[in-house]
């Protein structure tokens, strides 16, 4: 992972809470945003399309739920609307306190076959229920990729993603939009972590997600690249909006910066020069029970 000139000079107690500030005020998003657009149109004008038949390919979607009622349906849509049909989605209820969760994500395993609905025993954060949506899920899948239900996916999102790997082992890191709550106007753009797309194989050579309650998704990542530095597998970037993602209080994205930024920090430190074998980490799951109607 590249460190920034900030990162060499700047003491972490002070270069975090200076980040965060430039984010709050929207010169960090907007840099970032600019950044992403230009390599963007690199990315696009190096692709070379190889013409795969990427059909037989089976992702496996899932979606970490938890109070998202009113949102989940728009989020169902999206995946419905997919130009890549060769998918199952799972959603994993992590234990919801809204009244009617239930019957609600009975509603929408009912809409088309390739959906599945559980639900985890008691709250355990949303990485461990990602991690648990591997043992209800069919065991033909080939890639997985994630989605949160509060967002919404472009109907590219999975073959754009296919196409980048281009048959290869590894993994796809999307362009992700930051929209207001309402999807009024969009805020950003950016490079993701977890509705990355990954090759069956590399997803396993990483184990999954760390049992933690925040950026998780970006300790993958950082695995990932050091992994993909033996050749076995890759690392790349998608060039088309793949999710647009909601900006609101509950996010994850607003929760926790200092501490995240701080802890993100910390991990890339400890994992520099570990061997392969180290970067594998075994996922913790948790107890769940059907709910499909």
């Amino acid at each position: 992972m590249r460190v920034s000139l900030l990162q060499n000079i700047t003491p972490s107690f002070i270069r975090v809470p200076l980040a965060i500030l430039f984010r709050k005020l929207g010169l960090s998003t907007a840099v970032q945003s600019a950044l992403c657009i230009s390599e963007c149109r690199k990315i696009a004008r190096d692709f070379k399309s190889h013409g795969l038949d990427n059909s037989k390919s089976k992702v496996l979607i899932i979606c970490a739920h938890y109070n998202h009622l009113d949102w989940l349906p728009g989020c169902v849509d999206s995946v419905l609307a997919q130009s890549h049909t060769n998918f199952q989605l799972l959603i994993v209820d992590d234990c919801s306190s809204a009244e009617g969760s239930r019957e609600a994500l009975k509603a929408q395993a009912s809409r088309d076959p390739r959906i599945k609905a559980i639900v985890l025993e008691k709250n355990s954060g949303a990485y461990v229920a990602r991690s648990t949506a591997f043992e209800a899920a069919d065991s033909d899948w080939t890639h997985v990729t994630f989605i949160d239900p509060d967002d919404e996916a472009y109907p590219c999102w999975l073959e754009h993603s296919l196409d980048i790997l281009k048959g290869r082992e590894g993994s796809v890191r999307p362009v992700l939009e930051r929209w207001k709550e309402d999807f009024s106007k969009m805020k950003s753009m950016y490079f993701g972590y977890c509705q990355s797309l990954h090759s069956r194989l590399a997803f396993e050579r990483a184990g999954g997600f760390l049992p933690v309650r925040v950026s998780g998704d970006v300790e993958l990542i950082l695995r990932l690249d050091l992994l993909s530095k033996d050749g076995t597998t890759v690392l790349k970037k998608s060039f088309k909006p793949a999710q647009k993602m909601r900006l609101h209080n509950a996010s994850a994205s607003q929760m926790a910066l200092n501490e995240r930024k701080l802890w993100i920090e910390n991990r890339s430190r400890e994992l520099k020069g570990v061997s392969s074998d180290e970067l594998h980490e075994t996922p913790m799951t948790s107890a769940w029970r059907d709910c499909n109607p």
